[in-house]
Order: C-alpha cells, then sequence, then structure tokens
C-alpha cells in the first residue's frame, strides 16, 4: 500500500508523524475484520513495515487500536458548537438542521464516513461495547440536539407544530436514527434495498418524513422544504 511504502522509503518523517501514518494505513484492516479478528502480520502488512517496527510505535495491538479509535473521532463541521450557536432558534433552523443532517449522513459518504470505514468502525462498535459510538455521537448529545430542542420550542411559539411532544429530546434521536438506519443500507457497494428512486430523492422523502413526525405541519414543509431546490434548504 502507498500508505506503508511512504512509511518504509522516508526517512524525514518524525516519530509522530510515522505513528499517524500507520494509523491511517490500519484502519481500513480494523474497520474490516475487527480488533479480534486482525493479526499483528496484517496490519503491518497494511502499514508497509515489519512487525518489530510495528511494536516500536505500538507496543500491542490494543495501543494501536485505540489510537486509530481516537483518531476516527475528529468532530464534523457542522457539529461545531459556535456553527450551531450561530443559528438563531426558529422554524427555519429547525429544518435546516433536519435536511443538513439527513443530506450529510447520506450524500457525504466517503467525507464522514471515509468511504465507509467510520461507519464500519460504529457498527462494530455496537456489536460490542458501544464505546466507540459513545464517544461519536458526543458532540452530537451536546451540541446538535440542544439546539434542535430550542428550534423545536422556537417552531412551537411560532404556531408551526401540530403539537409540542412530550419528549423533545428523542425527537432529535429520532431524527438521527432516519439518517443513521438509511446509511446502513448504503454500505455495501450495492446497497441492500433498493429505494427505486434516485439518492436526491430517497433524501429528500427522508426529511419530509422527519419533519412531518417531529410534529411540523405539512403546510409549513411545503413552503419552507419541498418548495426548494431537490438539495433541500442552502446548508
Amino acid at each position: 500500500m502507498q500508505s506503508g511504502l511512504h512509511i518504509k522509503l522516508s526517512s524525514r518523517l518524525s516519530f509522530n508523524e510515522r505513528r499517524q501514518a500507520i494509523i491511517e494505513s490500519v484502519k481500513d484492516v480494523f474497520a474490516n475484520t475487527g480488533f479480534d479478528g486482525t493479526t499483528s502480520r496484517e496490519l503491518a502488512k497494511a502499514a508497509g513495515i515489519s512487525e518489530a517496527l510495528l511494536y516500536k510505535y505500538f507496543p500491542t495491538k490494543l495501543s494501536l487500536y485505540n489510537a486509530m479509535l481516537g483518531a476516527s473521532l475528529e468532530t464534523p463541521g457542522w457539529l461545531v458548537s459556535n456553527h450551531l450557536e450561530a443559528l438563531k432558534p426558529s422554524t427555519a433552523t429547525l429544518i435546516k438542521m433536519v435536511d443538513s443532517l439527513v443530506s450529510h449522513v447520506l450524500e457525504s459518504r466517503s467525507v464522514y464516513l471515509h468511504d465507509g470505514v467510520l461507519g464500519r468502525l460504529a457498527v462494530r462498535s455496537l456489536l460490542d461495547d458501544g464505546a466507540f459510538v459513545r464517544a461519536l455521537l458526543k458532540p452530537f448529545t451536546n451540541n446538535w440536539v440542544a439546539v434542535f430542542e430550542k428550534s423545536l420550542k422556537g417552531a412551537a411559539a411560532a404556531g408551526d407544530l401540530r403539537e409540542y411532544p412530550g419528549n423533545p429530546d428523542l425527537c432529535a434521536w429520532f431524527v438521527y436514527h432516519v439518517a443513521f438506519g438509511l446509511a446502513l443500507h448504503f454500505f455495501p457497494n450495492t446497497a441492500a434495498i433498493d429505494y427505486k428512486v434516485p439518492k436526491h430523492t430517497l433524501i429528500q422523502e427522508a426529511v419530509c418524513f422527519a419533519l412531518r413526525g417531529i410534529g411540523l405541519k405539512e403546510e409549513l414543509i411545503k413552503r419552507h422544504y419541498e418548495s426548494r431546490s431537490t438539495c433541500g434548504i442552502e446548508k
């Protein structure tokens, strides 16, 4: 692999740069076979180095695995707190947040899921102790959900909801589940479900479904979302 070859041949990389290069080169291996299903030999091969050199940078397979998980937890820009806090709680913001979440997860797989690696790591975590997913979702819990709830209250105050939900925090998570549940079925090269519509149409339908589910009035959805382009509200 090119990344491993770069490690082997370059004498200019610092210790930390070499560690980072190794971490990047083994992500796909761990994502494909999991911690228990991966050998040190396979990891060294992916990095293009010997097992002895691998252990120089990571004394155990577990230390490399934990470093790889930690490096995968970078917060996406759209979940950064100062970006979200700049949004005025309102019906428009509520629609924008739902559209951005669903669109980002389903449209930007190569960016957000790193060509499926992050998603596969998340699925493996859910089948294990869930610790990685909890850490992965911390920015969503701390930032997105809080602003979502404020916007839901803003929409209710404006009379734009059919009724105010009894558990607004659950509404935020249900929107997330719509997006992530759809994304799971796109992990295979051929989607597990043939939705028989183009991706942009699927995203539109999912966003409208989520907006109806959180209680937004139909006329508001048509006016503020469906009347716009097929990409939804400008992100």
